[in-house]
């Protein structure tokens, strides 16, 4: 199902990923930080008290219990979080030193712009208004979810020039009805104002989204994986492979996420009108961005999925929470594959392994009606 192209089923489920908001911004109010540091990267972060981070100050969150869950609280699957099983490495994220009970947020974004609107993250299918957003992906049917584990290679793919918005990028969504979270990385100049890939995190409710920690809607608790950071070391072409482990799992009534052994935060299921109970949908996917009349940039290691092993992009180790509470590798006759630009990008064929669901994705980016040769 969902090999050979575009199936009716894979047409619903692409209108399940449409949506068009208003993205939300708040920066953070100097009276509130504490300190400011400056890594060697150039990135700005503000340590700002736990409780007067953007979420925590939101009006539905005043009375909120925060989470102090300890790891061994969640679902296991069959694997670890220290490393997969084919002997790919993690990737590396520098300690942000703030003190004793504050958290750090990115402050030094690009100034000159707003905060990216999310619709911009996942495709529209809105043909007449798309500015240029594709995607390469696996879509599983809809269901009950509780969560989802993956693992995503790392890639900082070379965007060459072009006016804003240009981004490429590598996410996993959870979605029901208009409320959604995604985690993974992203290259976007225009965002964060260099060409380096940055761990990032996005949500959508209604009319309202958000990047990282620009405003309430996530609680962060990390002082290691904290959104918006640069990741080190990447993906090389037949060279070393580098992944960021994630982990999304309902727990005591919120979304938390997990990236290797470090607990992020976690997003309040108060904040998400349609995801109280469950997630419907998964996606794994491959995304990218560019301005009207500007050619597609690279997708992942900029290599078609054909290429595979060592040379084009990845995700691995997939599974899911389903509504037995346990972690399960989803079956081959319950996912599509879609690629919305077949002449720049594509998704390989999926396959499981005991780790979990697999597949490779991406292209070297190109004008739609030159296909890349």
């Amino acid at each position: 199902m969902g090999y050979k192209g575009w199936t009716i089923k894979t047409f619903l489920l692409l209108h399940l990923l449409i949506f068009s908001v208003d993205p939300t911004k708040e920066e953070v109010d100097n009276n509130l930080i504490i300190k400011t540091i400056q890594t060697a990267d150039g990135q700005t972060f503000a340590c700002v008290s736990f409780k007067s981070q953007p979420s925590l100050r939101h009006p539905l969150l005043m009375n909120h219990t925060t989470q102090l869950m300890p790891p061994i609280s969640f679902p296991h699957s069959t694997d670890d979080d220290e490393g997969s099983k084919f002997g790919i490495s993690n990737v590396e994220m520098s300690e942000i030193e703030c003190p004793p009970g504050t958290v750090p947020i990115l402050t030094s974004y690009n100034g000159s712009m707003s905060t990216r609107s999310f619709d911009k993250i996942i495709y529209s299918e809105n043909r007449n208004d798309k500015g240029n957003r594709q995607m390469a992906a696996v879509v599983i049917v809809p269901s009950t979810f509780y969560g989802l584990q993956t693992s995503i290679s790392i890639w900082e793919p070379d965007l060459g020039t072009g006016r804003p918005p240009r981004f490429s990028g590598a996410i996993v969504v959870l979605k029901n009805g208009g409320s959604r979270v995604a985690v993974g990385w992203s290259v976007d100049p225009h965002l964060y104002g260099d060409n380096l890939v940055h761990f990032e995190i996005a949500w959508v409710d209604n009319d309202k989204s958000c990047i990282n920690l620009r405003c309430a809607g996530f609680v962060q608790m990390s002082k290691k994986a904290i959104p918006g950071i640069i990741i080190r070391p990447v993906s090389t072409v037949n060279g070393k492979q580098y992944i960021i482990r994630v982990k999304i799992i309902k727990f005591m009534g919120d979304w938390v996420l997990k990236v290797g052994e470090e607990i992020v935060g976690y997003w309040p299921s108060k904040l998400l009108t349609h995801m109280s109970e469950a997630a419907d949908v998964i996606s794994w996917m491959g995304v990218v961005e560019a301005a009207p009349g500007e050619p597609f940039p690279p997708m992942g290691s900029g290599q078609p999925a054909d290429e595979g092993e060592t040379k084009a992009a990845f995700f691995a180790d997939a599974k899911v929470i389903d509504a037995s509470g346990s972690f399960a590798t989803p079956a081959l006759k319950t996912i599509n594959t879609v690629a919305t630009e077949p002449n720049c990008y594509d998704v390989g064929r999926p396959y499981t392994t005991d780790d979990g669901l697999q597949f490779y994705y991406g292209g070297a980016g190109c004008s739609p009606s030159q296909p890349i040769k």
